[in-house]
This record gives structure tokens, C-alpha cells and sequence, in this order.
């Protein structure tokens, strides 16, 4: 396979709704399910964004060139009004001015992104003027990023991201933002936030990413401080199979957590950041990164490491949507903390289901080799019993 490469672990700093709330605290007793009150839904809204936002494309099609050709006359007349995609605060041009500088030499050469020059997956030509600048959604370390609409029909809203070069040159991650870039460029997957297409100026690089249309995972988390059964195990269905298609493009995440996830507009879960991801044909490494919480043994150790980090990974997330917070959590000791993930020191709640242990048991192994394969997930009975009728995974199909 050509070399994919491995958007930066600072990218990750750009969330689509700006900072994290704290984490909830674990329940001691049982699985607590907060009472919290359902906002009325807005379907009118949710029917524009659905037509509107920018769908995960197959592998035939390559770009936003490459979507459906623009609405008929009476089409448009029949269609809709456009969704509102708020006001534009300037903050591009303000920002540019406190923080815009050109750089030079290799790092200039090696921060020249331009989707249109693809080999692999050309787009067309993009600039800032082919858009109409909406409202900030997020902003991080090296930029922020707003809600944008394309200009030519039909009109698509995607989150546009900002890097600013010189910062990433600061920061000596250039090289790792054109890898990291290149990786979530070839991904397809319903499940995997797309990379529609990216271009640059002589101070900054643009990532044209999908929308998700009801934001943070991790802020629905924090609100109703953990999931049901049922809702877990659908996200936990779609990560698996999220995974396996990574993995079999030699791809490791390696920083799977909630923060790092957002959900579409149905409902859907999407791996949202590739900041640690990393392109491994031999699918062994030895550096140290990701969160403390979502470490496995190996790494805590300083131990080789493979794919089997993002299986362990999934075995917290599991624990942490149905219990509120990550299995091995000590807030009074970082070094508890990773004393209990060496020793896999797993504790279960009273009310948690047979099935549900049994899937996080058999991902939470220390022994890497003995994590429960991603296909074999699939087919637990935990997954199989709440998958919605008529889904087809491909990966047991």
C-alpha cells in the first residue's frame, strides 16, 4: 500500500464547540442515570441539515466536485429556505493580522496543501472566496474554525478548520500535520468525520471538514452523565466497525475518548479527531501518547505497542458511557492511576448487565494478543441485541 502517512494531536485542541467540560465524577454504588430534561426537538432544522450538510461520499467519489449536480429551477422553488448559518465575526481577518506569518524554505514547501494537486483523491480548486463565512464554532492552539456554506449549489455547510503555519513551524509539527492530514484525506467511512478538501495562503492551511450536526459526543456525556445499555452498545457497534476498516488501512488511532468524537445529524457516531493517529504498515510503536485514562498497559510500560491499544481503548469508552467515568480513573494520584491500568485493576457497579462485563472483560485484557477481535465484537450478543434491524456489518457479512 502507498504510503498514507499519519490533522495534528493539536487539531484535536479545535473542537467544534471549543473547550471540554469536566469530566463527571463516577458514581460509588450503581450506575446512576441523571434525570435530565429532553430539549424539544427542531425538525425543520434537522430536514435542512440533512439536505444541506456535506454526506460522507463512497470511494468512488473523491471530493464536493464530485456531489450531485445543482437543483432545477423547480426544484429550488420547491426547495426549502437555507439553513442560517449565523453571523461572521471578522475573526479570520483579526486573527490573521496578530498571528499571520508567512514562512519559508522546507517548512513552506511541506505546509503547501492544496487538495486540487492530490494524487490520490484531487479536488477542485478551493479558496476562502468560495464561501460564505457563517458563525464560530470552536477555536484551539493553532486557529479557530467557523461554519461555512459553499457558494455554488447546493450550497453545502461544512466546518471550515484554520491552521496557522507559522505556529505549527513553532511548534515543530509540520511534518506530522502534512502526514496526519493525508491519512484522514483518504478515509472513508460512515462512521470517520470526512476530510472533503484543503487549500492554503501564504499564512495559513484550511481544512474543509464535514459538519456534524448535533456536535460533542462528550458534551452529551457530561449531560446526562452516562449512556443507557442500549445507546452505549450502538456506539460501540459503529466504533468496532469504524476500527476495523482503519485498521485494515494499516491505520491506528491511538487516542480514541469522547472528547474526540462527534455525532451526525441522525444520530450517528463519528471518530472526529487523527491527532494521534498514525500510519503503520507494520502496525508496531513505542511512542508514549494518547490520554491517561485510555492507556493500555503496554504503553504505560513504555512497552511495543500495536493496533491492539485502540481494541483496549474501546474497552474504556464502553466502561465510561454506561458508568460516567474511565475504569481505572484515581483523581487523587496520577501514579494510581497508572498503577491500576498495569494491574487492569477493573471494578464493576452492581447493575451493569452480564453481557455488557463480558464485552469490556474481553477488551480489557493485559495481554494484548488476548483482546477480543474487532470482528468477533461485532457478534457479541451485547452488539447484536440493540443493532437496529436491517443494519449489515460488512466486516461478518
Amino acid at each position: 500500500m502507498a504510503t498514507v502517512g499519519s490533522v495534528t494531536r493539536q487539531i484535536a485542541a479545535l473542537e467544534i464547540s471549543g473547550s471540554n467540560p469536566p469530566r463527571p465524577a463516577a458514581p460509588t454504588s450503581s450506575i446512576a442515570r441523571p434525570n435530565h430534561t429532553k430539549h424539544a426537538s427542531q425538525p425543520s432544522v434537522a430536514k435542512l441539515l440533512t439536505k444541506f450538510a456535506a454526506p460522507n461520499l463512497n470511494s468512488n467519489q473523491s471530493s464536493l466536485e464530485n456531489l450531485p449536480p445543482p437543483p432545477s429551477r423547480k426544484e429550488k422553488d420547491a426547495a426549502p429556505p437555507a439553513l442560517d448559518i449565523g453571523r461572521y465575526d471578522g475573526g479570520l481577518e483579526i486573527e490573521n493580522k496578530e498571528r499571520g506569518e508567512s514562512v519559508s524554505g522546507d517548512a513552506a514547501t511541506e505546509l503547501a496543501l492544496d487538495s486540487s494537486l492530490s494524487q490520490t483523491y484531487p479536488t477542485q480548486e478551493w479558496s476562502l472566496h468560495s464561501f460564505d463565512m457563517g458563525r464560530p464554532l470552536g477555536k484551539g492552539k493553532f486557529g479557530r474554525v467557523y461554519m461555512v456554506r459553499t457558494k455554488t449549489a447546493p450550497n453545502y455547510i461544512l466546518a471550515l478548520k484554520t491552521l496557522y503555519k507559522c505556529e505549527l513551524v513553532k511548534n515543530k509539527v509540520e511534518k506530522q500535520t502534512r502526514r496526519e492530514i493525508e491519512i484522514q484525506q483518504n478515509l472513508r467511512h460512515p462512521n470517520i468525520i470526512r476530510l472533503f478538501g484543503f487549500f492554503h495562503d501564504e499564512t495559513r492551511i484550511f481544512l474543509m471538514v464535514e459538519f456534524a450536526g448535533k456536535g460533542e459526543l462528550y458534551k452529551q456525556l457530561s449531560k446526562h452523565g452516562c449512556f443507557t445499555e442500549k445507546r452505549s452498545s450502538r456506539y460501540i457497534d459503529q466504533m468496532a466497525d469504524a476500527l476495523i476498516y482503519l485498521h485494515g488501512k494499516h491505520v491506528i488511532h491511538r487516542d480514541i475518548k469522547p472528547e474526540n468524537l462527534l455525532v451526525g445529524i441522525n444520530g450517528e457516531l463519528k471518530i472526529g479527531d487523527f491527532g494521534w493517529s498514525v500510519h503503520a504498515p507494520g502496525l508496531r510503536r513505542m511512542t508514549m501518547c494518547g490520554t491517561l485514562d485510555y492507556l493500555p498497559p503496554e504503553m504505560v510500560e513504555g512497552k511495543e505497542h500495536n493496533e491492539k491499544v485502540d481494541h483496549w481503548a474501546l474497552g474504556v469508552l464502553t466502561y465510561e458511557f454506561m458508568i460516567g467515568a474511565p475504569p481505572f480513573e484515581d483523581r487523587s494520584s496520577v501514579k494510581n492511576t497508572y498503577r491500576r491500568i498495569a494491574r487492569v485493576d477493573l471494578k464493576f457497579p452492581p447493575n451493569l448487565s452480564a453481557d455488557a462485563k463480558d464485552v469490556i472483560s474481553k477488551l480489557l485484557q493485559y495481554d494484548p494478543q488476548k483482546r477480543l477481535a474487532l470482528t468477533d465484537l461485532l457478534r457479541h450478543p451485547w452488539l447484536v441485541k440493540y443493532r437496529p434491524q436491517g443494519t449489515v456489518r460488512e466486516s461478518i457479512a
